[in-house]
């Protein structure tokens, strides 16, 4: 299956230790299915950290499948408001806990839209209920993410046939480059 990653910058190698902590699956490496999704990552990471938008496209077996992993539903669930709220939570009993905070290999499921931080404050300080947080709990409509966790799922990507597109001089590549 082919995936993409939006960043600033081409990836070499990838290297789980860089990846951001605190994100709705935990720390890993979040593929999307829809490149325009990839698009936004990649602009905004490139929006705060500088360097230049970069989609990836990476070719996945679906074998990855085999290890320990959890798929979410197409739709807010308590399971998948409650486990966002695990990854996302930054009070200081949680400050020394291991990231990411579960032993799944890969995540999958839908991609929550920009304003889960807020509604997950909310939930989490009680100005809310679970029930609120999922009817206020966006997911972008028809988009899938997975998010691979440890060394053994991203075996599962075939790292000789890593393509990319960048945007520069105010427009996106057209065609793939082999990386």
């Amino acid at each position: 299956m082919s995936l993409y990653h939006g960043t600033n910058r081409i990836i070499e190698i990838i290297d789980l230790d860089n990846s951001r902590k605190r994100t709705d699956f935990g720390k890993g490496f979040y593929l999307a299915d829809k490149i325009a999704t990839a698009r936004d990552w990649a602009t905004s990471r490139a929006d705060l950290r500088g360097g230049t938008p970069t989609i990836l496209s990476y070719e996945i077996s679906d074998s990855v499948f085999k290890l320990f992993g959890k798929r979410f539903e197409a739709l807010p669930t308590l399971e998948w408001l409650e486990f966002i709220a695990l990854n996302r939570q930054i009070s200081p009993q949680y400050a020394n806990k291991k990231e990411p905070r579960h032993d799944y290999h890969w995540v999958s499921g839908p991609i929550a839209d920009d304003k889960i931080a807020d509604v997950v404050d909310e939930y989490l300080e009680g100005d809310i209920t679970a029930d609120e947080a999922i009817r206020r709990a966006g997911v972008l409509p028809q988009t899938y993410q997975l998010c691979l966790h440890t060394s053994d799922a991203i075996r599962f990507i075939n790292d000789a046939n890593v393509l990319y597109k960048q945007f520069k001089n105010g427009r996106w590549s057209r065609d793939w480059i082999k990386r």
